[in-house]
């Protein structure tokens, strides 16, 4: 289990939360996964993952991450994982790979790590059972680099993974607005 200790009034991510009537990081953590999945309406203001009560893998766990250190646990740490995500990972996109020339599509995921173990607040349907059997990749990163950050390293994964397809023929704006096809198909699945 990871983790638990009481809020301390000492951030913006601990008092949104404290006036929500949540005092520990276990609560905290139930209450983020339990959000809508579905973009909020700024990435770079991860506070309205609570304002918006929403957020994805990436926005929700910066806010726990976040939490975790305005609480002085930084050994709570976000990791950004790269998986293959295909019909085994995420169910619900059976039939959008039923056509394609390829089974998966590399996904950059974020979860959080506490002492080795990886924990998946995305939603109730913890899909990390699933998913790291499919991870190929794997690095801590701070919870402000969710954004541009975050995209270039996975759109670069994406570009040197199509060099290796040679038999693919698709490019980079292709697969990348397939994957946000696929992204839209699991937030109408989470409503």
């Amino acid at each position: 289990m990871i983790l638990n200790f009481e809020i301390e009034n000492t951030g913006e991510i601990s008092k949104l939360l404290i006036s929500k009537g949540i005092k520990d990081f276990n609560t905290a953590c139930d209450y983020i996964m339990n959000l809508s999945y579905k973009r909020i309406s700024n990435t770079s203001k991860i506070e309205l993952v609570i304002i918006e009560e929403r957020g994805t893998c990436s926005t929700k766990h910066s806010v726990l991450a976040t939490l975790a250190l305005e609480n002085n646990h930084p050994e709570i740490e976000i990791i950004m994982g790269i998986f293959l995500m295909n019909s085994e990972t995420h169910p619900i996109l059976k039939d959008f790979f039923k056509d394609k020339h390829y089974k998966f599509i590399p996904e950059a995921h974020c979860y959080l790590r506490f002492k080795g173990e990886r924990y998946d607040f995305t939603s109730s349907e913890n899909r990390m059972n699933e998913i790291s059997q499919k991870i190929v990749r794997e690095q801590r990163i701070d919870p402000h680099q969710i954004g541009e950050w975050k995209i270039a390293i996975h759109k670069d994964y994406l570009k040197k993974w199509l060099n290796r397809q040679v038999n693919l023929d698709i490019n980079l704006e292709q697969l990348w607005d397939d994957r946000e096809k696929c992204i839209k198909i699991i937030e109408k699945q989470s409503k």
